[in-house]
C-alpha cells in the first residue's frame, strides 16, 4: 500500500512550486499519494492557479513570513524581514494552527516541507517531516558559505533552521554530488525537475530570442532599458508576480509573461540564451539543456547558486543584466551533472519511504555507484574529486 504524503510549501517564486510539482509526479509513479498541499504566502500574496492544476490535490493557503528585500531588490533587508514577521505574528499563529488542523484531518504518513517556515513550528510531532531545499546545503561542513554580509548569512541560516525544526531528514538540493552528513540528518540530493522538462528538445528558432526570468518584478526596468538600446534583440521575460495580461508586449522587442510553467519550458527549449536571478531550478534547467546562462543574483542564496554554476562551467555570473554576454558564452559539457540529475527519482522516493519506515540516514543502504570516482567510508559517500572541493578552492582564489 502506498504512502499518504502531505506537502507544505513556500508559495513565493517559481522554485519551490516546481519542486513540488516534480516530486508529486515521481511519488505517484511509485504508487504513493499526495493527499493535500498547504501553501504559505506573503501578506496580500496569491497562489498561482497553475499550482493546483498541476499538483492535482486539495490546496489550502495561509499567510506566512516572507523575505523582504531592499528598495532596489538587490539584497535581503534583515530588519524589514524581522519587523514584518513581528507585525504579522498573530496571523502566523493562525497559519500554524491551520497546519496542525490539516495534519489531523489528512493523517499523512509523511509531511514534505519545501522551505515553509511555519511548518517547523507545528505542534504535531507524530508525523515525520522531510525538509527539502538547496539552502540546507549551507549547513554542510564542506560548503564554503561566504556570500553576503555576516548578518545576511546569519539571517538565512536562522530562517533555514526554522523550516527544518524537528525534521526527520534534510534533503539538500545540490548541483553536484557530495558526502551526506548523517550527524545532522542531511542527505545531499540532485535537482528535481519535472517530467515535462525531460521531453524538451533544445533548439533555436528564427528569429532568435533571449529568455529572462526575474524573481522580483522591480528588476524589469533594467531589462526594458537593455531592449530599448538594442531594438533588434527580442526578449521574452517571465515575472514571478501576476501581470494584468498573460502577454504584455511593452516594446516591439520585449514581451512580459505572467508566470506559466508550461509556457516557460516551451520558451526555454527554443531560446538562444537564458538570463536569470540565479534561482536554483532555472539554473539547473538551463545547465541540463546546455543553454548559455547569465546569472545576476539579487541576494545571498542566489549568489551561492551562481558560484556553484560558474564553477561547473554551466553559466556566467554578473552584477547587471548585460544580455549581450550570452552571445559569447559557451557552456562546458554537463554530462556528469546530467547523470546526477537523472538519479533523482530513485533517490527521492527511497528517502521518503525510509523516513516513513523510521530508517535513519545512518542506516541507509548504499546507492548505485555514481558516474565519477568515489570511495566508500563507513557506508557513506565520500568524494575525493567532488566539485564541493572545487568550490572551496574557487572561494579561496577569489578572496
Amino acid at each position: 500500500m502506498g504512502l499518504r504524503i502531505l506537502f507544505c510549501l513556500q508559495g513565493e517564486g517559481r522554485g519551490h512550486m516546481t519542486q513540488a510539482i516534480a516530486l508529486a509526479g515521481l511519488l505517484r509513479d511509485a504508487g504513493h499519494e499526495v493527499v493535500a498541499t498547504l501553501v504559505g504566502h506573503a501578506e496580500n500574496g496569491t497562489v498561482p492557479a497553475f499550482l493546483g492544476e498541476r499538483l492535482m490535490c486539495p490546496m489550502h493557503a495561509y499567510e506566512s513570513p516572507d523575505i523582504k528585500l531592499n528598495a532596489d531588490a538587490r539584497a535581503i533587508n534583515v530588519w524589514r524581514t524581522t519587523l514584518s514577521a513581528s507585525r504579522l505574528s498573530l496571523r502566523y499563529l493562525k497559519g500554524i494552527r491551520s497546519i496542525d488542523d490539516h495534519l489531523e484531518a489528512y493523517r499523512p504518513d509523511v509531511m514534505v516541507n519545501f522551505y515553509e517556515p511555519l511548518a517547523g513550528l507545528r505542534r504535531n510531532s507524530t508525523v515525520p517531516m522531510v525538509a527539502i531545499a538547496h539552502q540546507h546545503m549551507f549547513h554542510h561542513s564542506r560548503y564554503p558559505f561566504t556570500a553576503g554580509s555576516r548578518l545576511q548569512r546569519q539571517g538565512i541560516l536562522m530562517f533555514t533552521k526554522l523550516t527544518a525544526i524537528r525534521a526527520a531528514r534534510l534533503l539538500g538540493l545540490s548541483l553536484y554530488d557530495a558526502p551526506d552528513m548523517p550527524q545532522i540528518n542531511l542527505q545531499v540530493v540532485p535537482p528535481i525537475l519535472r517530467r515535462e522538462f525531460f521531453g524538451l528538445k533544445p533548439r533555436r528558432t528564427e528569429p532568435p530570442y533571449l529568455l529572462v526570468y526575474l524573481w522580483r518584478p522591480e528588476l524589469v526596468g533594467e531589462i526594458r532599458e537593455w531592449c530599448e538600446e538594442r531594438p533588434r534583440s527580442l526578449v521574452h521575460c517571465f515575472l514571478s508576480h501576476p501581470q494584468k495580461k498573460r502577454d504584455d508586449q511593452v516594446l516591439d522587442n520585449l514581451v512580459l509573461h505572467h508566470l506559466d510553467d508550461r509556457l516557460f519550458l516551451e520558451k526555454m527549449a527554443a531560446c538562444s540564451g537564458i538570463a536569470t536571478t540565479a534561482g536554483f531550478e532555472t539554473t539547473a534547467e538551463a545547465m541540463y539543456l546546455g543553454k548559455p546562462l547569465l546569472m545576476v543574483p539579487t541576494h545571498v542564496e542566489q549568489q551561492c547558486n551562481a558560484m556553484d554554476a560558474t564553477l561547473l562551467g554551466g553559466g556566467y555570473a554578473s552584477g547587471t543584466f548585460d544580455l549581450e554576454r550570452l552571445e559569447h558564452f559557451a557552456p562546458r559539457d554537463q554530462s556528469t551533472f546530467k547523470a546526477w540529475v537523472d538519479r533523482a527519482p530513485e533517490i527521492f522516493v527511497q528517502a521518503l519511504e525510509e523516513v516513513a519506515a523510521g530508517v535513519p540516514l545512518t542506516d541507509r543502504p548504499p546507492g548505485p555507484t555514481p558516474t565519477h570516482p568515489t570511495r566508500r567510508d563507513g557506508g557513506h559517500r565520500t568524494h575525493p574529486q567532488s566539485p564541493v572541493d572545487g568550490v572551496q578552492k574557487f572561494v579561496q582564489a577569489a578572496t
